[in-house]
């Protein structure tokens, strides 16, 4: 047992290092959860996310993660939302008033193996002030939200049946609608083979043109984790993923890519020099 104070700010990935034992904690919440369990997912997800997050995400109040961890010894700093146990993270849109809105469906997208990505963005780029865009998805795009609060928007979530995530933004100001949001930072050179060729045996290549979402990204990251500072990884992919790249850039890599055919494109990462 041990005494780390946490708050709603607490990152997941801080409660994991003192304890992983928190994994199967969380995991036990509800189903949302399940994910941290695939320890790639986690390497993602824990870093970003808060446990105020985390209670968006599986639609529960905070209260209910404290709970959680105060049985392996967390010390809680926020005692008022312990008592107040109706206290969800989730500002409902009723309160916002919602006059003009744009609804975007992208479950069938996602089921059409299609990273969503694009269709949402072109969404938001063309959102007016006065108008709030509905989202519809099976999960909370967490990466998304942080993104666009970065860019002056604000979000909030619901749930209103089993497995179906309504979530919302609103443009707070006109202005700029230059979001500079698609992250292809990859660039796409002449210099591709001779970048390829420079790793020469020194490279590890993965397909993952067959697998289904978020398996592909899953894969990439496994496959990056043996990738040193003179190797490169070579992906044979159908698109270039978009949601993974800004990851990446994080983690200091260079991303190329070269077009083979409609549905295939080979990607070339390594880390910057």
């Amino acid at each position: 047992m041990h005494s780390m104070k946490i708050n709603s700010s607490t990152k997941i990935s801080a409660l994991i290092k003192a304890d992983p034992k928190v994994i199967t904690v969380i995991a036990s919440i509800n189903k949302h959860f399940k994910k941290l369990e695939n320890p790639i997912l986690r390497k993602v997800l824990a870093s970003r996310i808060t446990i105020a997050d985390a209670a968006k995400v599986g639609g529960v109040s905070v209260a209910v993660f404290y709970e959680k961890l105060a049985t392996l010894g967390f010390e809680i700093e926020d005692t008022a939302a312990l008592e107040n146990k109706q206290n969800i993270t989730m500002e409902s849109p009723v309160n916002k008033k919602i006059k003009e809105l744009v609804s975007l469906d992208v479950r069938p997208i996602l089921e059409g193996g299609t990273d969503p990505f694009k269709a949402i963005m072109e969404a938001v780029k063309v959102l007016k002030v006065a108008e709030t865009l509905e989202i519809i998805n099976s999960f909370e795009p967490i990466p998304l939200i942080h993104k666009l609060k970065e860019k002056g928007y604000e979000s909030w979530t619901e749930r209103s049946e089993e497995g179906v995530v309504f979530t919302y933004f609103k443009k707070l100001k006109e202005g700029d609608s230059n979001l500079d949001l698609d992250p292809v930072s990859a660039s796409k050179t002449n210099d591709f083979d001779a970048k390829l060729q420079s790793f020469g045996d020194d490279l590890t290549k993965i397909d993952v043109r067959l697998l289904e979402m978020p398996e592909p990204m899953t894969t990439i990251l496994e496959a990056l984790e043996n990738i040193t500072s003179t190797s490169g990884l070579f992906v044979d992919h159908k698109k270039v993923p978009q949601f993974l790249l800004p990851e990446l850039k994080t983690r200091g890599y260079e991303i190329m890519y070269k077009e083979v055919s409609e549905h295939h494109l080979q990607l070339l990462i390594y880390k910057q020099a």
